[in-house]
């Protein structure tokens, strides 16, 4: 099956495949992170003989949120060593016996600070959460089939859906996701009730794609969140937490062909 590129009578349509960036973006644009990340999305679909239009790919960019802009004085606090601190008590939660200088070290290494900087900020600040959530919100329309965060995206994604049951979104990948992490479903509207996350209305199809040894999945999404999760396992090597990886293997792109195919 292939995706076919737009004629001049339907310009105006939204995107079909519509990508969510994660953290560590604020110096690159939409344009950039597709030129990124098609490649690697035409590499997965293409084990499965599908095909897809750049046209029909778009990226909700909100990397610009956390740059600094020295003209007009913005400079984004992102402490990822506060954020670690005020979130001692859930990390000891699991293990009583944490190293935060270790941590920190780790998560440094894997670039995951960012992340959880990130993270923190899109959390706590609700100008930056409503602007995030706008930039998807003007992507996504009637012709949008499937929605696919990686990383901090995944957070984006899901709480921006979860506001518009109204969609008809046939799928939901998510790629890398933090979302079953203490730190965040806590922290999460809609808030979990009694420690679950609410399925999105307006999906059909939630399919979580975890590298087990990517430390932003602390674990599977099908564990906390109610409705039908469904988890698959990738390898992604040295590049643990990169979005192409995560892309570019069949186990994704089998997932989003049978999205777009249905």
């Amino acid at each position: 099956m292939r995706l076919m590129a737009r004629t001049s009578a339907t310009l105006s349509a939204m995107a079909r495949i519509v990508m969510v960036h994660g953290a560590g973006n604020s110096l690159w644009g939409p344009a950039s992170i597709r030129a990124r990340w098609y490649p690697a999305l035409s590499d997965g679909l293409a084990w499965h003989g599908m095909e897809v239009s750049e046209s029909d790919v778009e990226v909700a960019f909100y990397g610009d949120l956390f740059r600094k802009d020295p003209e007009r004085s913005y400079d984004p606090q992102l402490d990822i060593r506060e954020i670690l601190a005020n979130a001692s008590d859930v990390l000891k939660a699991h293990d009583h016996d944490i190293d935060l200088d270790e941590l920190v070290k780790m998560l440094s290494e894997q670039h995951l600070d960012r992340l959880l900087a990130q993270a923190g900020a899109y959390l706590q600040d609700d100008d930056i959460r409503r602007r995030a959530q706008e930039r998807l919100e003007a992507l996504i329309g009637p012709d949008t089939e499937v929605v696919i965060a990686h990383s901090l995206g995944t957070v984006v994604a899901y709480e921006t859906l979860c506001r518009h049951p109204e969609w008809n979104v046939t799928g939901l990948i998510t790629m890398g996701s933090p979302l079953g992490g203490e730190m965040i479903l806590d922290l999460l509207d809609p808030a979990p009730h009694e420690g679950r996350g609410r399925f999105p209305d307006g999906v059909k199809r939630w399919v979580n794609i975890r590298n087990a040894d990517d430390p932003a999945c602390i674990r599977s999404l099908s564990e906390v969140f109610d409705g039908p999760v469904t988890e698959r396992l990738v390898d992604n090597g040295h590049r643990v937490h990169d979005p192409e990886p995560y892309l570019n293997n069949a186990t994704t792109g089998g997932a989003i062909a049978e999205m777009v195919a249905s």
